[in-house]
């Protein structure tokens, strides 16, 4: 009878446990649906972005910040999604993320029709749920026009600063570098470091004449497979006049791969060869008088080593 009641008195505690457990458990995730609700909520974009300026390859956009958002993604292509009947149409095309409010998207076809949409992420890069509103029928310029909007619109009235977006590898001696707006035509200086040995990478700036918001640098010697480097932009202007920040807007790291395409400066040939004789120059053997006689007193000195011995032995 005693283990009768043990045993319905651990059963009884074993459904009071289930029955807390499972309470606790529907609150916690009752309380979590509503958390991540009200962060998607958060955000949400407003209105759709706002054309500033545009030309035959490019178009700047900005649109209105988002308190929760730490980064932005532009999403664009040449058909409407907000317009298209079918319910699976996207936007084919995306930007990197975005700290800033305002970007320049390049390269775009010329004499197209495109269409803008952003999306907002937080600092655990959770995106938006939806879309903003969609910027319609932004026609780029056909080559050769030069458009009234960028005549008429001012960058002082901008509402993000310049910063470097990304940096790209064209090959082991070029890099593109992207910023938030077009540059103008002063000078822009940088600093590469290799990150292994903390060793300064000389190279030369110039600006991308097919993108304003582009800048080529040439390496001076080659960059390393595999290695990784820092580059910061020391000096840089957009058309306003405003230069690029100390800090966070003109710094970042990048990594080469495993294997990266050769410079047209490197003829493939001269570089197979000059790399050749790199490999052999320290085993060069000196031939000369001097060096000869020298081997061959050595050759005449072994045989009458082997000589001596041998007779020493045969005795």
């Amino acid at each position: 009878m005693k283990n009768i009641k043990k045993i319905l008195s651990l059963v009884s505690i074993l459904f009071f446990v289930q029955s807390t457990f499972a309470a606790t458990w529907s609150v916690v995730n009752t309380w979590a649906t509503s958390s991540t609700g009200s962060t998607s909520t958060s955000l949400e974009v407003p209105s759709a972005p706002r054309l500033v300026s545009k030309t035959a390859t490019w178009v700047t956009l900005e649109w209105d910040k988002v308190a929760a958002a730490a980064a932005y993604i532009v999403n664009y292509w040449k058909v409407s999604v907000a317009k298209s009947t079918d319910p699976n149409e996207q936007y084919t095309d995306e930007t990197d993320q975005i700290t800033q409010t305002g970007t320049t998207i390049t390269p775009l076809d010329p004499n197209t029709k495109y269409y803008f949409s952003i999306v907002a992420v937080d600092k655990e890069g959770n995106e938006s749920n939806t879309f903003s509103s969609e910027l319609w029928d932004v026609m780029t310029d056909a080559l050769g026009v030069v458009s009234s909007t960028w005549a008429t619109l001012t960058w002082a009235t901008a509402t993000w600063s310049l910063s470097l977006n990304t940096i790209d590898i064209i090959d082991n001696k070029t890099l593109s570098l992207t910023f938030s707006v077009p540059l103008s035509s002063d000078p822009v200086q940088v600093k590469i470091t290799k990150t292994s040995n903390n060793a300064d990478v000389p190279s030369t700036v110039t600006l991308d004449t097919a993108a304003p918001n582009k800048a080529i640098v040439k390496i001076e010697s080659v960059l390393d497979i595999s290695s990784s480097y820092s580059l910061s932009v020391i000096a840089a202007k957009d058309t306003a006049g405003n230069t690029i920040k100390d800090g966070v807007d003109g710094i970042k790291e990048f990594t080469t791969p495993a294997t990266m395409a050769l410079s047209p400066d490197l003829n493939s040939a001269s570089w197979a060869t000059s790399t050749w004789e790199l490999a052999v120059k320290p085993t060069e053997i000196k031939s000369g008088p001097a060096e000869n006689l020298i081997i061959v007193t050595a050759l005449i000195l072994s045989f009458w080593l082997v000589f001596f011995y041998r007779r020493k032995l045969i005795k």
